[in-house]
């Protein structure tokens, strides 16, 4: 047998659904999976939403695959559609029940915020730091520094005043640090850091390198090859996670996907050459993303289908 089950209904069927295509999959396997199926109705109907929403997926793939390449079907009396080659949904599955035994970034942060949830800590010098969804933060003060370390997500510090004990906001490959100011950090997915300023100058360093200066109402980005000039930013936009609110102006369809998964529980997957690329302008509200999901859909033209309440897919029409 693999790993154990989970015991949400949703998260099981997705669990079998794997188990059973694995090549060492057993026959005491599969007599479990039958005896998992009829243990419960809401089995049964987690694992026809998941048998559905592969079908939807196996449709749009092209059929092209030859048959050594087509895994067995199961033996069970609730066959999947074939699987064709299509590698983009064939691995869907695969990747959601390895994503199950990854450690979560931040899992053992002093502070964390949840999937949708947003939150407020108040540090012992008197500054606040407001957690976006999917946040994480350490904090390590000493006698003459205020320290903290920004793990995963994303975060709006508001810096109490204290004369010769800075305040290092480390995140990234870099730092941001401050005497007494209003400032955002977030770490992007693809591994660089932003940091935007609405109140008073902070010094941003990457890397080793010479820090920035970053004034109010500017912003910088930064990674491992150092950090980019302050520019103007559109501190409404910068400040919209704080109201519930998500802002998107010509970006990436798979970024602004990246950016949904903070806000809801489960799987986004975009199934299709060039989907990612895509180009999305719009606000939605950070508490209602299915009907984001079907906004993005229709001004695309693409479809969105939904299995178990935890899997999202997004396909071409």
């Amino acid at each position: 047998m693999g790993a154990p089950i989970p015991e949400s209904a949703d998260d099981a069927a997705l669990a079998w659904f794997v188990r059973l295509r694995d090549e060492q999959v057993t026959a005491g396997d599969r007599h479990a999976f039958e005896a998992w199926l009829h243990a419960d109705p809401r089995h049964e109907r987690a694992w026809r939403e998941l048998e559905g929403i592969w079908g939807a997926l196996d449709a749009v793939a092209p059929d092209h695959a030859p048959a050594r390449e087509r895994p067995v079907a199961m033996r069970s009396r609730f066959r999947l559609p074939p699987l064709r080659h299509f590698a983009a949904a064939a691995m869907v599955l695969l990747g959601l029940a390895a994503g199950w035994q990854l450690v979560p970034p931040g899992l053992m942060a002093d502070h964390r915020s949840g999937i949708g949830e947003r939150r407020t800590v108040a540090l012992a010098d008197g500054s606040q730091v407001e957690l976006a969804p999917g946040s994480a933060l350490d904090v390590a003060f000493s006698g003459g520094r205020r320290g903290v370390r920004l793990l995963a997500g994303e975060a709006f510090f508001t810096v109490a005043k204290e004369a010769g004990r800075p305040f290092v906001v480390e995140a990234g490959a870099g730092q941001v640090e401050v005497l007494g100011t209003a400032f955002d950090v977030k770490i992007r997915d693809e591994g660089g850091v932003a940091v935007v300023v609405t109140e008073n100058i902070v010094a941003v360093s990457a890397n080793g390198r010479e820090a920035v200066r970053v004034g109010e109402g500017e912003g910088v980005s930064y990674d491992g090859e150092g950090v980019s000039q302050p520019s103007r930013a559109d501190l409404d936009l910068v400040g919209a996670w704080r109201q519930d609110q998500l802002v998107f102006h010509d970006a990436p369809l798979d970024a602004v996907v990246a950016e949904l998964e903070r806000y809801r529980r489960g799987h986004i997957q975009l199934v299709g050459a060039g989907l990612g690329s895509r180009r999305v302008t719009a606000v939605f509200d950070a508490r209602n993303t299915d009907a984001a999901l079907d906004t993005i859909a229709r001004s695309l033209g693409l479809r969105v289908l939904r299995a178990t309440g935890w899997f999202v897919a997004i396909v071409p029409w």
